[in-house]
C-alpha cells in the first residue's frame, strides 16, 4: 500500500500542504484574532482540503492516462493537466468561499494580492502552481526507484 501512487500523493500533499496553509494565514481577515487552536483546525481542514482537490486530479490524469502508474514518468501534459484540474478547483472554491457567508467562507485581509478578473487571492492560486509540482516530484522519488513490482499492483492484477 505504501507504494501505491494515491497513497503517496496523499500522504506528500498533506506534508507539503500544511506549512503553506500556515504560511498564508495571516493573509485572512480575523486570523490575528482567532485563538491558536482555532487557526490550527482551520489550517488542518484546508490541508485535507488540498490532499482531496490533489487525489480528484490525479485520478482524473490517471483515468485519461488509462494508469496510476503516470506518474512515474510523467508527461508535460500529464503535469499540466494535474496543475490545472487543481487549478480550476481551487478557483471555483475561492470564487464560492469569499462570495458566501457560511461555515465555509472567508474574507482576505488587505495584505493579500488578489486576481485582477476574479478577485481571488494570489497565494491560495500559487500554491497549485507550486505544490503539485513538488508532490510529483517527491512521489517520483518515493516510488519511481522500486525496482520491484510494487505490492499493490501484485494484490489487483
Amino acid at each position: 500500500m505504501v507504494d501505491h501512487p494515491a497513497f503517496n500523493v496523499a500522504i506528500f500533499a498533506l506534508l507539503l500542504s500544511l506549512p503553506w496553509e500556515f504560511g498564508q494565514m495571516w493573509l485572512y481577515a480575523s486570523a490575528s484574532e482567532m485563538s491558536h487552536l482555532r487557526g490550527i483546525q482551520i489550517c488542518m481542514a484546508a490541508t485535507l482540503g488540498d490532499a482531496v482537490i490533489m487525489l480528484i486530479a490525479f485520478g482524473i490524469v490517471a483515468a485519461v492516462a488509462r494508469s496510476q502508474d503516470w506518474v512515474l514518468a510523467p508527461k508535460t501534459p500529464q503535469i499540466a493537466s494535474f496543475v490545472v484540474v487543481g487549478l480550476a478547483i481551487t478557483i471555483a472554491v475561492e470564487i464560492v468561499a469569499t462570495r458566501t457567508d457560511g461555515a465555509f467562507s472567508w474574507r482576505y485581509t488587505s495584505a493579500m494580492p488578489v486576481t485582477p478578473l476574479l478577485g481571488i487571492g494570489l497565494a491560495p492560486l500559487m500554491m497549485w502552481l507550486v505544490v503539485p509540482l513538488l508532490v510529483l516530484w517527491f512521489v517520483r522519488r518515493q516510488i519511481g526507484s522500486t525496482s520491484t513490482t510494487p505490492e499493490w499492483r501484485r494484490n489487483n492484477s
